[in-house]
């Protein structure tokens, strides 16, 4: 690595999940000498490494951390943080503030949404949109609500993660069987249950179709009892995590990509899913809901098909449209790569967070 590099800091809330590609992008990515912290860890060197702080059971000590921080940052000489997600930002504003260090707030989906972190966050958040140098969202409707929770809109920056187009390549859908694809974790916002029940309805129709389901959560076990109970379960395979190259396999075997987001009771909401992008990038039509981000990538009868949220008849009805007409799926998926190859790359995510970053870093 250039030592003559400026140095930066990304900070998770979480220690590396295995869903959050977009943040090992930015670490490897940016082209900046980039040290990543998950809160209550520090770096050994670089990169993905971390050890716990050595300080015993003191490290849950928040005025501890902070000041390790604070001491880890002013040794290394970092020149801005970039904190992946609004808790993160809200855990480094006081130290970047105290340091004079330009602070890059990156908001996804849960942290802008959900009731419990908005009641716990709301005086926090509204300290960290006067603190914070620059706010980021992947969705035009993210970027409404931060504004409805007190941002300033010119301190907001519209940025989808965007798909790895290298690793995500094209073929063409048509020519595969019927074969859908899901993948995500199983939890509520992207209900996997009701892609279940809309798969079971269109499997009436087509026998010979069938679902595939990668990805782990607390829904998981509940969704194989429920293939189960269906007497489907000769039909719905459950991979469980697999690697990001495997996914792109997947994606060149299938018909087409299907996803029921919806909006929680407690309002959990979704950015703008990367596994959308990343179907389209792969020539896969998408079969999805009109759920936050969603409609922004996926143009409906264009590149995929859309549904209300719990619309489970309909989405049935759109799985059996691309089941049986190989060519429409065909057409959706070729337009659908051409609209991520032009407006949703990963590529242009990096050089669109770069632009801010180097504004910043020059101010």
């Amino acid at each position: 690595m250039n030592d003559s590099k400026r140095r930066i800091a990304i900070v998770s809330t979480n220690k590396e999940k295995y869903s959050e590609t977009f943040i090992r992008a930015h670490v490897t990515k940016l082209p900046y000498y980039v040290f990543y912290l998950h809160t209550g860890y520090l770096p050994t060197k670089y990169g993905m490494e971390d050890l716990p702080l050595a300080c015993g059971a003191d490290a849950e000590n928040k005025t501890l951390l902070k000041l390790s921080i604070k001491k880890f940052f002013i040794e290394n000489k970092i020149e801005l943080v970039l904190a992946q997600y609004g808790p993160s930002g809200v855990k480094m504003m006081d130290i970047c503030s105290e340091l004079n260090i330009p602070l890059i707030v990156y908001f996804r989906g849960y942290d802008a949404y959900r009731e419990d972190m908005l009641k716990e966050y709301a005086a926090d958040y509204r300290k960290l949109f006067q603190t914070a140098s620059a706010l980021f969202v992947v969705s035009n409707a993210m970027k409404a609500q931060l504004q409805r929770l007190g941002a300033q809109a010119e301190k907001i920056y519209y940025n989808p993660s965007g798909a790895d187009t290298e690793v995500f390549q094209y073929h063409d859908a048509g020519k595969n069987p019927p074969v859908f694809l899901a993948t995500g974790r199983f939890e509520a916002s992207k209900s996997p249950h009701l892609t279940i029940l809309a798969f079971e309805k269109a499997l009436l129709q087509i026998p010979d179709a069938r679902l595939v389901m990668v990805g782990e959560g607390y829904l998981l076990e509940a969704c194989k009892i429920l293939t189960k109970a269906l007497k489907i379960e000769h039909a719905v395979t459950f991979k469980g995590i697999v690697s990001h190259k495997e996914v792109a396999k997947l994606m060149s075997q299938c018909r087409a990509f299907v996803q029921h987001s919806v909006t929680t009771p407690s309002n959990d909401t979704e950015g703008t899913p990367v596994a959308v992008m990343e179907a389209s990038a792969s020539g896969l039509p998408v079969i999805a809901t009109l759920h936050a981000g969603i409609p922004e990538v996926v143009e409906q009868d264009k590149t995929g098909l859309l549904v209300e949220e719990g619309d489970i008849d309909g989405m049935a009805q759109y799985i059996i449209n691309l089941g049986e007409n190989a060519a429409l799926a065909s057409m959706l998926g070729e337009a659908g790569r051409r609209k991520i190859t032009r407006d949703f790359t990963a590529q242009k995510n990096i050089e669109r967070l770069t632009t801010v970053i180097e504004r910043l870093l020059h101010h």
